[in-house]
């Protein structure tokens, strides 16, 4: 077992026991594990030489971040198997990945995976049901055909968008967001018609994302407590983008500020302060 390997284990135990822990009231323990994420998501940052590395940290901390908020709405524990059968193909994959794009591709059809679980977990009226099992099956579809690491981080970026898009409707329940939803989506199909590659594709679906995380966030901060968080998140990325050169870089952009948005969404289901 490899050095890389272990600590993807040893992050799956934390989280694991970390988590059973807030059945039991200790919910500390909660905004600490997404601490540890923002923590190691930083220092990682610090250590990457190339956008292809920092994509990687990106994708990797929204899947650890994903879990937690998996874990945090599954109340009646119907959802930790296949949490945790996620979670160790994430780490049996990475232990067989042999560069950053494959590693990009395993972190962000782990981060399908896990939003389908949650959309499932936020569908009582098992209206959205179908909707995530035909995403599910567009996924492995779209697999099949792929020829490379960047086809797949593009098939997993585009049924991130829809899967969040889905959750997005969900949580909708006073119908203020529905329309950016549907805006976002068109836009998606919009600026895929014009991608001439995979690395353009990642780019359009890892923004996307950005902007459907923030409608959920925005959709579960109704006391308006990260309201300054959020819109400065998203001013970050409209900055940034200004100062992207490629799309590997604004891929970057993307997948950093779903980091944030994440960590907001889940400080926001714990019901603590960033």
């Amino acid at each position: 077992m490899n050095i890389r390997f272990r600590r993807l284990a040893a992050l799956t135990l934390s989280i694991l026991l970390a988590l059973t822990l807030l059945t039991t009231g200790h919910a500390q323990s909660y905004s600490s594990l997404v601490e540890d994420v923002l923590d190691r998501f930083a220092s990682n940052d610090a250590r990457c030489e190339s956008a292809p590395q920092q994509s990687v940290n990106g994708v990797y901390r929204c899947v650890e971040l994903l879990a937690i908020i998996a874990y945090r709405l599954d109340d009646e524990g119907a959802y930790g198997d296949l949490i945790g059968d996620v979670l160790d193909t994430f780490a049996s994959n990475d232990a067989r990945c042999e560069s950053a794009p494959q590693q990009s591709a395993n972190g962000i059809y782990r981060c399908a995976e896990l939003l389908a679980i949650i959309a499932y977990e936020l569908d009582t009226s098992g209206v959205y049901g179908p909707l995530v099992d035909d995403t599910l099956e567009l996924l492995s579809q779209n697999d099949a055909r792929c020829e490379s690491a960047p086809q797949q981080s593009a098939n997993g970026f585009y049924r991130c968008a829809e899967l969040l898009a889905i959750i997005a409707y969900e949580l909708d329940t006073s119908g203020l967001y529905g329309s950016l939803v549907g805006d976002t989506l068109d836009l998606l199909s919009q600026n895929d018609a014009r991608c001439e590659s995979a690395p353009q594709q990642s780019a359009n679906g890892s923004y996307r994302c950005v902007e459907l995380l923030a409608i959920i966030a925005y959709e579960l901060d109704t006391a308006g407590l990260y309201s300054d968080v959020i819109s400065g998140t998203l001013e970050r990325f409209s900055a940034n983008e200004a100062a992207c050169e490629s799309a590997p870089q604004q891929t970057v952009n993307g997948s950093y500020r779903c980091v944030e948005l994440l960590a907001v969404i889940a400080y926001t289901l714990g019901g603590d302060a960033v």
